[in-house]
């Protein structure tokens, strides 16, 4: 295993790297992320997009041109429906036994192809992707490029990968092989979508180069060990070329790297051990492509325990963004990432002390140990503003404050309660509000 796991990754530093290796490729830093739209999503789900974010603001602002895209997996293959999800509104719906049951029927299916448990989208994948790409724009990410999968193989762009996979089908085979032993000896890392079930079952037994083209057969399949995806046995053939094929998700990664010419890309502790190891044989071997600048971010942890959907353990960007400021968590991202970070909810307020210290050291209004934490603050502070940073400090008050505040006074009486010691304005009623929904939250 390689050390890379122990470095410390400094964004200005991985900038100026992304930007030496863009100026060699001559194009602009490309910073990419990836996310499936297969449910709700929580703040853990949000480092890719944020941190490849920090990179592409730090370079733009550095001069150099930078791109930022973010890739939607609407073809992935259904596993489990969520316990719940947000509508429209934001507003949480639990998921109804009779829901439960009857989406495992689709295990297997693209996302696309599922309805809408909520019946208000075109489709499974579209509900999801504008609830997270809403949430994306509530915390200020600007000019990101999206991508849904989908598209990307029915137009073609895939077609040059998967033409490399089927002529290096051994080297291939061997890289998956090296890791998952249970593979038969025959493993192709491609499957066809079953024209008769729809499903992504099609297990490709024959590969036709010069026509562009796999026989497949409809086969039972293990998504993961806990999800199998019922085959209909259907014996068929299609042309790779017209969005009926999917790579398995090792091949698929390198792929999108690749045809978005990605310089720089982050990516979660459990992909750093897991996929990447063989993501890179295959860029390197298979695709035979330069590989991108990668750094890897720990887990994030609620109340001092990993966030786990099945477990209920999780809190959502919407439901932080009723107890938050998004420039307070933004600036919470803009952490060490290779250290492990835990949200304790019954003491937000400490992020917030942590966040207006970081202000008012920016605006000259408090001091600090050294120049060193002084620059780190005030970086820190740049990052976390959502669109433009401000010329001037604006008043708050502290959480803390606002909770005593809310506790024991109407709204009515907000305002007369905060004139006794300073001007009310609307950052101040803001920060109320959002401490009225974290009580509420402690009760619920």
């Amino acid at each position: 295993m390689r050390r890379e796991w122990k470095w410390k990754y400094k964004l200005d530093e991985l900038a100026e790297k992304a930007i030496a290796k863009a100026k060699e490729r001559g194009t602009p830093v490309v910073c990419r992320c990836g996310e499936t739209p297969s449910g709700t999503k929580h703040i853990g789900n949000f480092n890719d997009n944020i941190r490849s974010y920090f990179i592409y603001l730090t370079v733009k602002r550095a001069g150099y041109p930078a791109r930022h895209i973010q890739t939607r997996d609407n073809l992935d293959p259904f596993r489990k429906l969520p316990s719940g999800f947000y509508d429209l509104e934001k507003k949480w719906h639990p998921a109804t036994e009779e829901q439960i049951k009857t989406y495992k029927k689709y295990v297997g299916t693209p996302l696309y192809n599922i309805p809408d448990p909520l019946g208000c989208c075109e489709n499974y994948a579209e509900h999801f992707r504008i609830i997270y790409e809403s949430e994306c724009k509530e915390m200020g990410l600007e000019n990101t490029e999206y991508f849904c999968t989908k598209r990307l193989y029915e137009e073609g762009k895939f077609n040059p990968y998967l033409r490399k996979i089927f002529e290096k089908e051994k080297i291939a085979r061997d890289i998956v092989l090296s890791v998952e032993t249970t593979k038969p000896k025959n493993y192709i890392p491609v499957w066809a979508i079953c024209e008769n079930c729809g499903k992504i079952t099609g297990r490709i037994t024959k590969v036709y180069l010069e026509e562009e083209t796999v026989d497949y057969t409809c086969i039972d399949r293990y998504l993961t060990p806990k999800y199998k995806a019922i085959g209909c046995g259907y014996k068929g053939r299609v042309d790779w070329n017209d969005g009926r094929t999917k790579m398995d998700w090792e091949f698929e990664w390198p792929a999108q790297m690749s045809m978005f010419q990605t310089t720089i890309e982050p990516f979660g502790k459990e992909h750093y051990i897991g996929s990447w190891p063989v993501s890179r044989q295959v860029m390197e071997k298979v695709y035979e492509e330069e590989l991108p600048l990668v750094f890897f971010y720990e887990y994030f942890l609620i109340n001092g325990r990993k966030m786990a959907t099945r477990h209920g353990n999780v809190i959502t960007l919407s439901q932080m963004l009723e107890i938050l400021e998004p420039e307070v968590l933004r600036y919470f991202y803009t952490k060490k990432p290779e250290k492990q970070r835990n949200i304790d909810l019954s003491h937000i307020d400490r992020l917030v002390d942590e966040f207006d210290r970081a202000e008012k050291v920016y605006f000259g209004l408090k001091k600090v140990r050294n120049e060193k934490e002084e620059t780190k603050l005030k970086k820190s502070y740049e990052l976390s503003m959502l669109y433009k940073i401000p010329k001037e400090f604006k008043k708050k008050i502290s959480y803390r404050t606002a909770v005593k505040i809310v506790q024991r006074c109407s709204r009515e009486r907000w305002k007369r309660e905060i004139e006794k010691f300073t001007e009310f304005n609307e950052t101040i009623e803001t920060r109320l509000l959002l401490a009225q929904n974290w009580l509420a939250l402690l009760k619920s």
